[in-house]
Protein backbone atom coordinates (compact mmCIF):
# COMPACT_ATOMS: atom_id res chain seq x y z
CA UNK A 1 0.00 0.00 0.00
CA UNK A 2 2.55 2.37 0.50
CA UNK A 3 4.66 1.93 -2.41
CA UNK A 4 1.48 1.89 -4.90
CA UNK A 5 0.34 5.36 -2.40
CA UNK A 6 3.93 6.47 -3.30
CA UNK A 7 3.70 5.46 -6.90
CA UNK A 8 0.24 7.02 -7.60
CA UNK A 9 1.84 10.17 -5.80
CA UNK A 10 4.70 10.39 -8.09
CA UNK A 11 2.44 9.19 -11.06
CA UNK A 12 0.20 12.31 -10.27
CA UNK A 13 2.77 14.77 -9.66
CA UNK A 14 4.51 14.06 -13.16
CA UNK A 15 1.10 14.09 -14.53
CA UNK A 16 0.53 17.51 -13.55
CA UNK A 17 4.10 18.51 -14.40
CA UNK A 18 3.46 17.67 -17.59
CA UNK A 19 -0.08 19.28 -17.98
CA UNK A 20 1.47 22.17 -17.04
CA UNK A 21 4.68 22.07 -19.75
CA UNK A 22 1.90 21.19 -22.26
CA UNK A 23 -0.46 24.25 -21.28
CA UNK A 24 2.75 26.28 -21.51
CA UNK A 25 3.68 24.82 -24.85
CA UNK A 26 0.43 25.81 -25.99
CA UNK A 27 1.04 29.56 -24.34
CA UNK A 28 4.12 29.88 -26.20
CA UNK A 29 2.85 28.33 -29.86
CA UNK A 30 -0.43 30.61 -29.54
CA UNK A 31 2.26 33.77 -29.11
CA UNK A 32 3.82 32.52 -32.41
CA UNK A 33 1.35 32.06 -34.80
CA UNK A 34 -0.87 35.23 -33.22
CA UNK A 35 -0.98 38.06 -35.69
CA UNK A 36 0.30 41.58 -35.22
CA UNK A 37 -2.53 44.01 -34.28
CA UNK A 38 -0.43 47.44 -34.05
CA UNK A 39 -3.15 49.73 -33.39
CA UNK A 40 -2.73 50.93 -37.01
CA UNK A 41 -6.26 52.91 -37.91
CA UNK A 42 -7.44 51.50 -41.28
CA UNK A 43 -8.68 53.94 -44.05
CA UNK A 44 -11.92 52.66 -43.11
CA UNK A 45 -11.49 54.73 -39.74
CA UNK A 46 -11.37 50.99 -38.13
CA UNK A 47 -8.42 48.96 -35.93
CA UNK A 48 -8.15 44.99 -36.32
CA UNK A 49 -8.15 43.71 -32.81
CA UNK A 50 -6.50 40.98 -31.53
CA UNK A 51 -8.53 37.27 -31.07
CA UNK A 52 -7.93 33.74 -31.94
CA UNK A 53 -11.07 32.82 -32.98
CA UNK A 54 -12.46 35.33 -35.96
CA UNK A 55 -11.06 38.77 -37.16
CA UNK A 56 -12.33 41.67 -35.61
CA UNK A 57 -12.48 45.41 -35.98
CA UNK A 58 -13.81 48.57 -33.68
CA UNK A 59 -14.22 51.63 -35.24
CA UNK A 60 -12.99 54.47 -34.08
CA UNK A 61 -14.52 57.46 -32.86
CA UNK A 62 -13.81 61.19 -33.91
CA UNK A 63 -10.96 62.82 -31.93
CA UNK A 64 -11.63 65.66 -29.59
CA UNK A 65 -8.26 66.80 -28.49
CA UNK A 66 -7.78 70.16 -27.16
CA UNK A 67 -6.52 72.56 -29.05
CA UNK A 68 -4.85 74.72 -26.46
CA UNK A 69 -3.47 74.88 -22.72
CA UNK A 70 -6.38 75.22 -20.27
CA UNK A 71 -5.92 78.54 -18.77
CA UNK A 72 -6.20 76.37 -15.20
CA UNK A 73 -3.22 74.97 -15.86
CA UNK A 74 -1.48 77.98 -16.75
CA UNK A 75 -0.01 78.19 -13.95
CA UNK A 76 0.66 74.66 -12.46
CA UNK A 77 3.23 72.01 -13.51
CA UNK A 78 1.22 70.77 -16.45
CA UNK A 79 0.95 74.11 -17.98
CA UNK A 80 2.54 72.27 -21.46
CA UNK A 81 -0.75 70.11 -21.34
CA UNK A 82 -3.53 70.69 -24.03
CA UNK A 83 -6.69 69.10 -22.43
CA UNK A 84 -10.57 68.94 -23.39
CA UNK A 85 -12.10 71.98 -21.91
CA UNK A 86 -15.26 70.52 -21.10
CA UNK A 87 -13.91 67.93 -18.30
CA UNK A 88 -15.00 68.16 -14.88
CA UNK A 89 -12.39 68.83 -12.54
CA UNK A 90 -13.10 67.23 -8.63
CA UNK A 91 -9.90 68.40 -7.09
CA UNK A 92 -9.53 71.50 -8.23
CA UNK A 93 -6.96 73.01 -11.16
CA UNK A 94 -4.44 70.58 -9.79
CA UNK A 95 -3.78 67.80 -9.63
CA UNK A 96 -5.99 66.82 -12.80
CA UNK A 97 -8.18 64.30 -11.47
CA UNK A 98 -11.20 64.19 -14.02
CA UNK A 99 -14.24 62.62 -15.86
CA UNK A 100 -16.58 63.88 -18.77
CA UNK A 101 -20.00 65.04 -18.46
CA UNK A 102 -22.18 62.07 -18.66
CA UNK A 103 -23.88 62.86 -21.96
CA UNK A 104 -20.43 63.86 -23.49
CA UNK A 105 -18.98 60.37 -22.57
CA UNK A 106 -22.79 58.96 -23.99
CA UNK A 107 -22.85 61.16 -27.21
CA UNK A 108 -19.34 59.61 -27.72
CA UNK A 109 -19.93 55.91 -28.07
CA UNK A 110 -18.93 53.15 -27.85
CA UNK A 111 -15.17 53.72 -27.95
CA UNK A 112 -14.12 56.75 -25.67
CA UNK A 113 -11.77 59.42 -27.07
CA UNK A 114 -8.31 59.56 -24.94
CA UNK A 115 -9.77 63.17 -24.81
CA UNK A 116 -12.63 62.93 -23.12
CA UNK A 117 -11.98 59.40 -20.96
CA UNK A 118 -11.78 59.46 -16.98
CA UNK A 119 -8.05 60.97 -15.87
CA UNK A 120 -6.73 60.08 -12.45
CA UNK A 121 -3.25 61.73 -11.01
CA UNK A 122 -1.98 61.92 -7.72
CA UNK A 123 0.36 64.95 -9.16
CA UNK A 124 2.36 66.33 -11.95
CA UNK A 125 2.27 64.60 -15.38
CA UNK A 126 6.30 63.99 -16.24
CA UNK A 127 7.22 64.47 -19.28
CA UNK A 128 8.77 61.24 -20.92
CA UNK A 129 9.94 61.32 -24.78
CA UNK A 130 9.37 57.94 -26.67
CA UNK A 131 12.93 58.27 -27.83
CA UNK A 132 14.40 58.41 -24.52
CA UNK A 133 12.08 56.32 -22.64
CA UNK A 134 12.67 52.85 -21.23
CA UNK A 135 12.07 50.28 -19.08
CA UNK A 136 13.78 48.78 -16.76
CA UNK A 137 13.66 44.68 -15.74
CA UNK A 138 15.39 43.37 -12.86
CA UNK A 139 15.18 40.68 -10.63
CA UNK A 140 14.70 38.37 -13.58
CA UNK A 141 17.02 35.99 -15.33
CA UNK A 142 17.57 38.21 -17.78
CA UNK A 143 17.71 41.55 -16.39
CA UNK A 144 17.38 44.40 -19.28
CA UNK A 145 16.07 47.54 -20.38
CA UNK A 146 13.92 47.32 -23.24
CA UNK A 147 12.84 50.52 -25.54
CA UNK A 148 9.52 51.75 -26.80
CA UNK A 149 11.08 50.75 -29.96
CA UNK A 150 11.72 47.43 -28.66
CA UNK A 151 8.38 47.13 -27.99
CA UNK A 152 6.47 48.57 -31.15
CA UNK A 153 8.61 46.45 -33.18
CA UNK A 154 7.28 43.06 -31.79
CA UNK A 155 11.12 42.43 -30.76
CA UNK A 156 10.15 41.60 -26.79
CA UNK A 157 6.45 39.35 -28.01
CA UNK A 158 3.54 40.18 -30.29
CA UNK A 159 2.37 43.42 -30.34
CA UNK A 160 -1.99 43.16 -30.16
CA UNK A 161 -4.73 45.55 -29.84
CA UNK A 162 -7.52 45.21 -27.39
CA UNK A 163 -11.05 46.80 -26.07
CA UNK A 164 -11.02 46.97 -22.22
CA UNK A 165 -13.17 48.80 -20.65
CA UNK A 166 -12.13 50.84 -18.06
CA UNK A 167 -13.12 52.15 -14.39
CA UNK A 168 -12.00 53.93 -11.90
CA UNK A 169 -12.77 52.63 -7.68
CA UNK A 170 -14.21 55.77 -7.08
CA UNK A 171 -17.30 55.71 -9.81
CA UNK A 172 -20.04 57.08 -8.13
CA UNK A 173 -18.14 57.86 -5.39
CA UNK A 174 -20.16 61.36 -3.98
CA UNK A 175 -23.15 59.44 -3.67
CA UNK A 176 -21.31 56.65 -0.96
CA UNK A 177 -20.18 59.83 0.59
CA UNK A 178 -23.72 61.23 1.07
CA UNK A 179 -23.99 58.10 2.91
CA UNK A 180 -20.60 57.68 4.53
CA UNK A 181 -18.09 60.19 4.22
CA UNK A 182 -15.25 58.73 2.96
CA UNK A 183 -11.44 60.14 3.02
CA UNK A 184 -11.36 60.03 -1.15
CA UNK A 185 -12.86 62.85 -2.81
CA UNK A 186 -16.63 62.94 -5.13
CA UNK A 187 -16.26 61.14 -7.98
CA UNK A 188 -19.85 61.27 -10.13
CA UNK A 189 -20.55 58.28 -12.50
CA UNK A 190 -18.61 59.03 -15.55
CA UNK A 191 -15.30 57.92 -14.10
CA UNK A 192 -15.43 54.95 -16.86
CA UNK A 193 -14.31 54.48 -20.65
CA UNK A 194 -13.91 52.26 -23.27
CA UNK A 195 -10.78 52.38 -25.23
CA UNK A 196 -8.82 50.00 -27.57
CA UNK A 197 -5.40 49.39 -25.94
CA UNK A 198 -2.50 48.85 -27.86
CA UNK A 199 0.77 46.59 -26.43
CA UNK A 200 2.51 43.85 -25.76
CA UNK A 201 1.19 41.05 -23.27
CA UNK A 202 3.03 41.07 -19.94
CA UNK A 203 3.52 37.17 -20.25
CA UNK A 204 5.80 37.62 -23.42
CA UNK A 205 7.78 40.00 -21.69
CA UNK A 206 8.63 38.10 -18.84
CA UNK A 207 9.05 34.89 -21.21
CA UNK A 208 11.72 37.71 -23.30
CA UNK A 209 13.17 37.75 -19.61
CA UNK A 210 13.09 34.19 -19.00
CA UNK A 211 10.30 34.00 -16.60
CA UNK A 212 7.82 31.41 -17.61
CA UNK A 213 6.22 29.88 -14.49
CA UNK A 214 5.72 31.37 -10.88
CA UNK A 215 8.49 30.17 -8.24
CA UNK A 216 9.25 30.92 -4.91
CA UNK A 217 11.49 34.05 -6.01
CA UNK A 218 9.21 34.96 -8.85
CA UNK A 219 5.57 34.82 -7.02
CA UNK A 220 4.97 38.64 -8.07
CA UNK A 221 5.12 41.31 -10.70
CA UNK A 222 6.15 44.85 -9.17
CA UNK A 223 6.05 47.83 -11.37
CA UNK A 224 6.29 51.54 -10.49
CA UNK A 225 6.74 55.32 -12.24
CA UNK A 226 9.38 57.83 -12.36
CA UNK A 227 10.84 58.43 -8.74
CA UNK A 228 9.98 61.88 -6.93
CA UNK A 229 7.10 61.99 -9.19
CA UNK A 230 4.88 62.02 -6.14
CA UNK A 231 4.81 63.76 -2.14
CA UNK A 232 4.32 60.36 -0.39
CA UNK A 233 6.67 57.10 0.41
CA UNK A 234 10.34 56.50 0.66
CA UNK A 235 10.87 56.82 -3.32
CA UNK A 236 8.05 59.43 -4.52
CA UNK A 237 6.88 56.89 -6.74
CA UNK A 238 3.67 55.28 -7.71
CA UNK A 239 4.08 51.38 -7.42
CA UNK A 240 1.88 48.31 -6.94
CA UNK A 241 2.36 44.78 -8.16
CA UNK A 242 0.23 41.42 -9.12
CA UNK A 243 0.23 38.14 -8.32
CA UNK A 244 2.72 36.09 -11.25
CA UNK A 245 -0.39 33.62 -11.47
CA UNK A 246 -2.29 37.09 -13.12
CA UNK A 247 0.45 38.07 -14.71
CA UNK A 248 1.49 35.01 -16.92
CA UNK A 249 -2.09 33.72 -17.33
CA UNK A 250 -2.14 35.11 -21.40
CA UNK A 251 -5.90 35.06 -21.36
CA UNK A 252 -5.76 38.09 -19.03
CA UNK A 253 -4.91 39.98 -21.41
CA UNK A 254 -2.64 41.93 -19.43
CA UNK A 255 -0.66 44.79 -21.29
CA UNK A 256 2.22 47.25 -21.58
CA UNK A 257 0.54 49.25 -23.45
CA UNK A 258 1.91 52.21 -25.80
CA UNK A 259 -1.40 52.66 -27.80
CA UNK A 260 -5.11 54.26 -27.05
CA UNK A 261 -7.05 54.04 -29.83
CA UNK A 262 -4.42 54.04 -32.82
CA UNK A 263 -2.94 56.68 -31.48
CA UNK A 264 -0.02 57.20 -28.69
CA UNK A 265 -0.60 57.84 -25.48
CA UNK A 266 -1.78 60.85 -24.35
CA UNK A 267 0.39 62.27 -21.60
CA UNK A 268 -2.50 62.11 -18.66
CA UNK A 269 -2.75 58.34 -19.55
CA UNK A 270 0.50 57.28 -18.80
CA UNK A 271 2.79 58.03 -22.47
CA UNK A 272 4.90 56.66 -23.23
CA UNK A 273 4.03 53.70 -21.18
CA UNK A 274 1.80 52.05 -19.08
CA UNK A 275 0.05 49.02 -17.50
CA UNK A 276 -3.13 48.17 -18.55
CA UNK A 277 -5.09 45.51 -16.40
CA UNK A 278 -8.58 44.11 -17.28
CA UNK A 279 -10.44 43.46 -14.73
CA UNK A 280 -8.74 45.49 -12.13
CA UNK A 281 -9.52 49.15 -10.58
CA UNK A 282 -7.36 51.65 -12.42
CA UNK A 283 -5.79 52.32 -9.04
CA UNK A 284 -3.85 48.82 -9.62
CA UNK A 285 -2.62 50.47 -13.26
CA UNK A 286 0.79 52.41 -13.30
CA UNK A 287 1.21 54.94 -15.61
CA UNK A 288 4.71 56.44 -17.19
CA UNK A 289 5.92 52.95 -16.51
CA UNK A 290 9.92 53.14 -15.39
CA UNK A 291 10.52 49.99 -13.44
CA UNK A 292 9.55 46.43 -13.74
CA UNK A 293 10.92 43.68 -10.93
CA UNK A 294 10.07 40.21 -10.10
CA UNK A 295 10.09 39.16 -6.50
CA UNK A 296 9.13 36.86 -3.66
CA UNK A 297 7.52 39.77 -1.97
CA UNK A 298 4.23 41.85 -2.86
CA UNK A 299 5.48 45.60 -3.49
CA UNK A 300 5.86 47.55 -0.55
CA UNK A 301 5.17 50.89 -2.29
CA UNK A 302 3.70 53.54 -0.09
CA UNK A 303 0.57 53.77 -2.57
CA UNK A 304 0.14 50.10 -2.84
CA UNK A 305 -1.00 49.91 0.63
CA UNK A 306 -2.81 53.74 0.96
CA UNK A 307 -4.31 54.08 -2.15
CA UNK A 308 -7.93 52.77 -3.29
CA UNK A 309 -8.28 50.14 -0.31
CA UNK A 310 -11.60 48.39 0.64
CA UNK A 311 -11.93 48.53 4.43
CA UNK A 312 -14.80 46.90 6.68
CA UNK A 313 -17.99 49.26 7.29
CA UNK A 314 -16.91 49.97 10.70
CA UNK A 315 -13.17 50.67 10.11
CA UNK A 316 -12.65 54.66 9.59
CA UNK A 317 -9.21 55.63 8.57
CA UNK A 318 -7.95 56.85 12.35
CA UNK A 319 -8.99 53.14 13.01
CA UNK A 320 -7.42 51.63 10.16
CA UNK A 321 -4.17 53.75 11.31
CA UNK A 322 -4.36 52.40 14.81
CA UNK A 323 -5.46 48.54 14.06
CA UNK A 324 -3.17 48.18 11.58
CA UNK A 325 -5.45 47.58 8.83
CA UNK A 326 -3.51 48.75 5.75
CA UNK A 327 -0.64 46.55 6.18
Amino acid sequence: LWFRSRTNSALACHAQLSITACLRTVAMATSLCESMRDGTILPDGTISVSGLVDEASVRMPPRQDGKEVDKRDADTPDRWIKRHPDMVRLTGRHPFNSEPPLRTLQEAGWVTPPSIHVVRNHGAVPQLSWENHCLKVTGVPRPCEISMDDFASGKVGVVVSIPVTFICAGNRRKEQNMTKKTIGFNWGCAAVGNSVWTGVRLCDVLAYVGVERQSREHRFVCFEGPEGELPQGETGSYGTSIDMGWALDRERDVLLAFKQNGEALTPDHGAPLRTLLPGCIGGRMIKWLCRMWVSAEPSKNHYHFFDNRVLPPHVDAQLAQDEGWWF
